[in-house]
């Protein structure tokens, strides 16, 4: 990628050879440029022969100004901020997902039976919302408009590419069985529940992985931050501890994986859309609905 753009060719007095451009990088990362103190801004304008000037964090730019003599010591600059952001990157945690919603009248209200049944075994914030249920695809890490923008624009370059993975049919099935993630029940992480198509085909495991494969490809979406195998995993969480940061981090399912568990099939589907989704703010457990960046019909 081509990083910075140079919008300043000549100053006066002194500074004739002076030249200024912009380094593109959001404004999330500035911090990192910076470091505590300005250490790290200090840094990299000594080892490079530059002065950098970071926008204030209310302004919201998404870039960093530069002054330089040589061509040599903005490429030298670049190359060192690339490598802070992207270092930093890998650490942030995901910022959007693309899922596909899975829902029904008979999903909706079996759901709400398991919410009652398991709410003495479990806190309630453990326990996924009807209207929030989904398969993940993948997770990507945007951090600006401009990415969100590119998220968007591959989003629906793949769309064309649905009717034929689909066949040109609608994917129907059920939504059955419990599982875990781990091996043992008495110290359960995540439940989940699984999606089987009625043609027993898998047109919905192949849109799945050529979609998050389509993203790797275009740079949107990394290989570690998915788990990235063979296949996507795809399955319906219904309990997943990281969802109430003060509870405890594994909790007992054993009633609910056994044989006699009353509840098990919730219930038929048609899978309508592919969204593309925020993960929201602090609050996005309680909140409504994800907010969604764009949608995909899959059924016409």
């Amino acid at each position: 990628k081509q990083w910075y753009q140079r919008r300043v060719a000549i100053t006066a007095g002194e500074r004739d050879s002076m030249q200024t451009a912009d380094i593109q990088t959001p404004s999330y990362f500035h911090k990192y440029l910076v470091g505590r103190g300005g250490v790290v801004k200090k840094r990299l304008e000594n080892e490079t022969g530059t002065e950098i000037n970071v926008p204030k964090p209310y302004e919201n730019k998404d870039y960093i100004k530069v002054q330089y003599r040589k061509d040599e010591s903005l490429a030298s600059l670049e190359i060192r901020v690339n490598s802070i952001v992207e270092s930093a990157r890998k650490r942030e945690k995901p910022t959007h997902f693309i899922s596909i919603p899975v829902y029904s009248d008979a999903i909706t209200q079996n759901l709400q039976t398991f919410e009652d049944l398991v709410k003495e075994l479990v806190h309630p914030h453990y326990v996924q919302r009807p209207n929030k249920l989904h398969l993940t695809i993948g997770v990507l890490k945007l951090f600006s408009e401009k990415e969100i923008k590119e998220a968007v624009d591959v989003f629906n370059e793949f769309a064309p590419r649905i009717p034929y993975i689909l066949c040109g049919r609608p994917l129907r099935g059920s939504l059955k069985n419990l599982e875990i993630m781990n091996d043992d029940p008495a110290a359960a992480r995540v439940l989940y529940s699984e999606v089987v198509l009625s043609d027993e085909s898998d047109r919905l495991q192949s849109l799945a992985d050529q979609c998050l494969e389509f993203f790797i490809e275009k740079g949107l979406a990394d290989e570690s931050d998915n788990h990235k195998t063979k296949d996507v995993k795809l399955h319906c969480t219904l309990i997943n501890t990281r969802w109430n940061s003060e509870g405890p981090r594994t909790v007992d399912v054993s009633n609910m994986v056994a044989d006699d568990w009353e509840l098990s099939n919730f219930g038929d589907f048609v899978l309508e859309k592919l969204e593309l989704n925020s993960m929201g703010g602090p609050n996005w457990k309680d909140t409504a609905k994800y907010a969604n960046i764009s949608t995909i019909k899959l059924v016409n």
